[in-house]
């Protein structure tokens, strides 16, 4: 039987947009095994990487008409900023949970285009591509980044690009630089200093690094 999900509403603003989203309320009620990493519900939680990834969105990429693969969606902010910036977004995560509440806020902020995906990355059966993938501190885990590369390699159209967002994370950094030569992409940096306001919580600043990669197009064979 699955756990009913306690889950509260949060108002999240950026200049020019005012999004409504469904949130969970207490994530450690969520925890059935700590020692079990699967069990661990980092999906629930609305962490800077990601907030620090829609305000980018919103303010730098433009989307219109073209495919994106949020991967490890969590609550879906990132991607939701990206529909609403013209983008057909397939929101993806291996938690049945993550999608349902993803499917609530694509709703209260009236997205059109949306598509959903339940897939563990240790075993990702799809052959579609996508024109941009996109995620929020989802390269963390040195055992997990080596499937999300086959992913990248697969399911990224030739000539795509990818959007990710970290906090200064050593690991995601050395997982990113080694895609450049095998992946033929070069790669754009940039950062920003994310204000996460939590009830109960002191605000606070938490520096965010954003890796934009172009896939080289491909050599025409004549």
């Amino acid at each position: 039987m699955n756990k009913v999900i306690s889950t509260g509403e949060l108002e999240f603003h950026l200049p020019g947009l005012d999004l409504l989203l469904n949130i969970v309320v207490n994530v450690e009620e969520l925890v059935t095994n700590p020692e079990d990493d699967d069990q661990i519900p980092y999906w629930a939680e609305l962490w800077p990487a990601a907030r620090g990834l829609a305000q980018h969105i919103w303010e730098e990429a433009d989307f219109q008409g073209e495919s994106v693969l949020e991967l490890g969606a969590g609550l879906g902010l990132p991607g939701l900023v990206a529909a609403l910036k013209g983008g057909r977004v397939t929101f993806s995560d291996y938690k049945q949970e993550s999608l349902d509440i993803i499917a609530t806020n694509v709703l209260r902020n009236d997205i059109k285009d949306a598509s959903y995906l339940l897939a563990d990355w240790r075993d990702f059966q799809v052959e579609r591509q996508f024109d941009w993938i996109i995620g929020s501190d989802v390269l963390y885990n040195p055992s997990l980044n080596p499937y999300v590369a086959r992913i990248l390699e697969r399911n990224l159209t030739p000539g795509g690009r990818l959007l990710f967002a970290h906090p200064s994370r050593p690991v995601t950094i050395e997982f990113l630089n080694g895609l450049l030569v095998p992946l033929r992409l070069q790669e754009e940096k940039r950062g920003l200093s994310v204000l996460v306001q939590e009830p109960g919580v002191p605000e606070f600043y938490q520096w965010i690094d954003f890796h934009l990669l172009k896939q080289e197009p491909p050599t025409a064979n004549f």
